[in-house]
């Protein structure tokens, strides 16, 4: 199961200055007890972050906000160059909408579907 979480906080100047209200996304994979955040670091630096699942919950109370996605989770992250977050969520998500440039935008489309 994918989950897609979005957070109004980023240590990011760029992300400060040029995304509104969301300033950070992530692709969240669950199989069974397991949680896996992949979260962008920087160009070529993507962190696996293994937490529990009561965890996604105290996200939840910081602001997090999760969107559920029903798509196959097998080999969904590629090493590639990505430049933001939102490049390598819409990479995990096959997303190819070249529009979508800002955490909002990805929440926007994702919430038409």
């Amino acid at each position: 199961m994918l989950y897609i979480g979005f957070s109004n906080y980023s240590k990011k100047i760029h992300a400060k200055i040029f995304c509104k209200k969301f300033k950070h996304c992530a692709p969240i994979i669950i199989n069974g007890d397991n949680v896996i955040i992949y979260q962008f670091v920087h160009m070529n630096k993507i962190a696996k972050i293994i937490i529990q699942k009561s965890d996604l919950k105290i996200l939840k109370k910081h602001g997090w906000i999760f969107i559920k996605l029903s798509l196959n989770t097998e080999n969904m992250i590629k090493k590639k160059h990505y430049l933001t977050c939102v490049q390598f969520t819409k990479d995990t998500c096959g997303i190819r909408n070249i529009k979508i440039q800002t955490p909002l935008a990805l929440f926007k489309y994702l919430n038409q579907k």
